[in-house]
């Protein structure tokens, strides 16, 4: 009987002591995201124009005399050296005009001659009397046609000469030649200048952009750099079609003279040496315009958000607890965004765990990266939005 009454106070104590502790919620730990400060510092963005490449030099070898052509001293897209030899017309005619040229000057300065010694002999003659002063003034006359006509005759032979000389063509720069337009023994320059190819300078190449009024006026004039056209513009560099930056820097080297009025744009031209001939005329690209910005405030682009109320980041207070902080965007510099408006440096900014944090909870802190990417590599890139 007390064995039974020990066992029954025994539960009953045990039932007494589970019902004395209670269910808690243990509320989860405060979600850990990672934070960077802006950083301020001087870059430079870039200005993208849209531009189109140009030859430097081109012009159309066409016939200038009248002939069968002889010889094509070329191959279709060959590379030309000022002073080669394109094409050559049948000379034979244009030789005999020039030895028949000679001729006539020889035979008018042959008149002359004779024609000069008249003369002396009727003005001896004249101060005895022996002839009258009209043979004398006839004798002159006669000179001076004849010195009239060695200069006609000279003439002649100066025009032979260049005609002659129109039937080797020869290339007048260096460049690359186009395919040729006929073959041999074509019949050229009868009643017209008949087009034989086309020679285009491969470097340097010549690439023409409008700039905007805006942009211009941020590059005021430097004496320094002098009065030439485009001294005042930095030099650029060229994007090309599948995004890569062309390897050379370009000067600009000449502007319109005046704005377009119906675009509000002036029409500029940058060179490039084109050394390796990576660039043809005719290609398309983006000129980048360089555009210092001093002081300008870094965040992680990625660390922008958007809502109806614009662009935003993530802060951390001095409660650890997070705030949105509307924000001005500027120019993009590698990874990282320029902050025009909204920030003053101070504060720490959430890089990552951005999905887990809300304006007004609290988190823990993990440091990032203390400055952004861009900042770190002290390099800036064209300017995208």
């Amino acid at each position: 009987m007390k064995t039974l009454l020990s066992a029954a106070a025994a539960s009953a104590l045990l039932i007494s002591a589970g019902c004395s502790k209670k269910n808690e919620f243990q509320p989860p730990p405060p979600p850990e995201v990672g934070v960077q400060q802006p950083v301020q510092k001087d870059v430079t963005v870039f200005r993208s124009f849209p531009g189109r490449l140009a030859a430097s030099d081109q012009v159309d070898i066409r016939a200038r005399v009248k002939g069968f052509l002889k010889s094509i001293d070329f191959e279709d897209g060959q590379r030309i050296k000022k002073g080669d030899l394109l094409f050559t017309i049948e000379p034979e005619q244009y030789e005999a005009a020039v030895n028949a040229a000679k001729a006539e000057l020889a035979q008018a300065k042959a008149a002359l001659k004779l024609a000069d010694a008249t003369l002396q002999r009727n003005q001896t003659a004249f101060q005895t009397k022996a002839v009258s002063e009209v043979d004398v003034l006839t004798a002159e006359a006669n000179k001076q046609s004849a010195e009239a006509a060695v200069m006609a005759a000279e003439a002649s032979l100066e025009k032979a000469e260049l005609d002659l000389s129109y039937t080797r063509i020869l290339a007048p720069f260096d460049g690359r030649a186009a395919r040729r337009t006929l073959s041999v023994g074509n019949l050229v320059g009868s009643g017209e200048s008949t087009l034989l190819t086309t020679l285009v300078a491969e470097s340097p190449v010549d690439v023409y952009f409008n700039v905007d009024e805006r942009t211009l006026l941020q590059h005021t004039p430097n004496k320094e750099r002098g009065d030439k056209p485009g001294a005042n513009i930095p030099p650029v560099k060229l994007e090309l079609a599948d995004g890569q930056i062309f390897d050379e820097e370009g000067a600009v080297d000449y502007n319109d003279p005046k704005f377009d009025p119906e675009t509000g744009t002036l029409q500029v031209r940058a060179e490039f040496a084109n050394a390796k001939v990576k660039l043809l005329p005719g290609m398309f690209g983006k000129i980048l315009l360089p555009d210092p910005v001093k002081n300008a405030l870094l965040v992680p682009d990625l660390a922008i958000q958007r809502d109806l109320g614009g662009s935003f980041v993530l802060v951390v207070n001095a409660e650890n607890r997070v705030e949105n902080r509307y924000v001005q965007r500027g120019d993009r510099v590698g990874s990282d965004r320029i902050i025009t408006g909204g920030l003053n440096g101070d504060e720490r900014i959430i890089v990552n765990g951005m999905q887990r944090a809300r304006p007004g909870i609290p988190v823990r802190i993990k440091e990032s990266s203390p400055e952004p990417q861009s900042a770190q590599k002290e390099k800036a890139a064209p300017a995208a939005e």
